[in-house]
């Protein structure tokens, strides 16, 4: 079939050929020429995305795209069934799939910072044996995400991969990545503001005032401890750096079996990992590490042994 024939295709639609290629084996393939109206409106659908929270509803694309009802709704499903979105069962608002995030970290991975984060990472998971992740707050500020993870010699009783999601309010994680916001934006985190007959996890913080007192500690020194919040079982530590090139945040965390937590040993594992980070911080201009002197051990609050 010579290039740039027309075929029929299931339903009547013609779809027109535009070039054949051959591979090193000898294979042949051919690249379609696809409805530029569907990609566009795709790409679109992705610009309103970024510029409204990374959330948006059928009625939301129908008034920044000026598409019919039916028509948005078919776009968005489309999307959905692709793995390019996700929806949200309690809002029904679409939102980027993993897919997406990974592109889209993947892309930023390139950069110096991500890289360093990650060496440094894997030179505390197999000095210390604890499983290691790098994390980002969600589009909502109330979620973290797992970008990447680094898995010890310890095992844990529950271990989570990219893509895997955590409350904000209830980790360490979280909690290191909320301090960095202003004081009104990371209170919302805490389902208190929102779903107001939401259950608390036990040993989190039990309202919004409390999550707020325990993420002015973390300003002060620098890093945050969990120990059975969001993950039975689970004792984590974490830091941040802000990366000066996007603007976003990155968190830097150790977990370990909750069981190995005595008292001193929250405070020399944490002080171990702001050693790390706060030289990354520095070296990539985070203004934060350049203001705060690295925190020396004895540091942990006095309840950092959970009973």
């Amino acid at each position: 079939m010579p290039p740039g024939k027309s075929v029929g295709a299931p339903g009547g639609h013609r779809t027109r050929i535009t070039r054949f290629h051959t591979t090193t084996s000898g294979s042949i393939f051919w690249n379609q020429a696809l409805p530029m109206s569907v990609l566009d409106n795709a790409a679109r659908v992705l610009r309103v995305l970024a510029q409204h929270g990374g959330e948006v509803s059928v009625t939301d694309v129908v008034a920044h795209l000026g598409l019919p009802k039916s028509s948005s709704s078919r776009l968005l499903k489309q999307m959905l069934e692709s793995g390019l979105l996700e929806r949200d069962a309690a809002t029904l608002k679409y939102r980027p799939a993993l897919l997406l995030l990974e592109v889209a970290h993947q892309a930023r991975g390139s950069t110096p910072l991500i890289r360093r984060l990650e060496q440094a990472l894997e030179a505390l998971v197999a000095e210390t044996g604890h499983t290691g992740y790098i994390s980002v707050l969600d589009e909502s500020r109330r979620d973290v995400v797992v970008l990447r993870a680094f898995h010890g010699s310890h095992p844990l009783r529950v271990v989570t991969q990219p893509g895997y999601r955590l409350p904000a309010y209830a980790s360490s994680t979280g909690r290191a990545l909320l301090a960095r916001l202003d004081g009104d934006t990371a209170r919302r985190a805490h389902p208190a503001t929102f779903a107001p007959r939401a259950r608390v996890l036990p040993h989190a913080p039990p309202d919004a005032a409390a999550l707020a007192a325990q993420l002015d500690d973390v300003r002060v020194r620098g890093w945050a401890w969990a120990l059975d919040e969001s993950l039975a079982g689970v004792g984590s530590v974490s830091a941040t750096v802000n990366d000066p090139q996007s603007g976003e945040i990155l968190a830097f965390c150790l977990s370990f079996p909750a069981s190995l937590n005595q008292p001193g040993f929250i405070d020399a594992l944490a002080h171990r990992l702001v050693g790390h980070v706060a030289a990354i911080g520095r070296a990539a201009g985070d203004a934060f590490w350049q203001a705060m002197a690295p925190v020396p051990a004895g540091t942990a609050p006095a309840d950092a042994v959970h009973h």
